[in-house]
């Protein structure tokens, strides 16, 4: 990757994360599906993922194009309180490392539990993709941890979603029609 490659790729993660957690019909299949693109991308150390690339010839309209940059913008100078460069070596995405088998893998789980209908199944995953997104952007290895550990929350609350769909949904009708022994 280039050296500015990691800025432009966490506001990408962002300009993908910041929209799931808004309740839109649809936004999380797209997004869900992009991410887990931009991880096969991140695996591969792709150096074409220019932000402002995609925006130039993005068919959006330049007012729109603006009003995406200003809201990355606004993201980052929210969270600059809280970042600064911290445990560096986390946030170096080398292609091929285990630092990026890290990142392309929280991003593709990610994606695909934003991808699910899950009932409030965006949000966790979202919050960790956009503080995978400010840590690679800031350079802050701990706000990359923080990014895991939503991530471990985001895998707990669906495997509790699931079991409990099993315990009171699907194990009764398997047992009603006789399938469960």
């Amino acid at each position: 990757m280039r050296p500015e490659a990691p800025d432009t790729l966490g506001s990408l993660l962002i300009l993908m994360a910041v929209p799931c957690v808004l309740p839109i019909p649809g936004i999380g299949n797209v997004m869900g599906l992009g991410m887990i693109g931009l991880a096969w991308a991140i695996w591969r150390g792709d150096s074409t993922l220019g932000l402002l690339g995609l925006t130039r010839t993005s068919p959006l309209n330049a007012q729109r194009r603006r009003q995406i940059r200003l809201g990355i913008r606004r993201v980052h100078r929210l969270a600059a309180p809280w970042c600064r460069p911290r445990l560096q070596g986390l946030v170096s995405l080398a292609p091929r490392s285990w630092h990026a088998a890290a990142a392309a893998a929280l991003v593709a789980t990610m994606g695909v539990l934003i991808f699910l209908p899950i009932p409030l199944g965006n949000v966790l995953p979202a919050a960790s993709v956009t503080c995978l997104g400010l840590g690679l952007s800031h350079r802050d290895g701990v706000v990359a941890l923080w990014s895991a550990g939503l991530a471990a929350l985001a895998l707990a609350y669906t495997a509790v979603l699931a079991a409990g769909a099993w315990a009171w949904v699907i194990d009764p009708i398997w047992r009603a029609i006789g399938l469960a022994g």
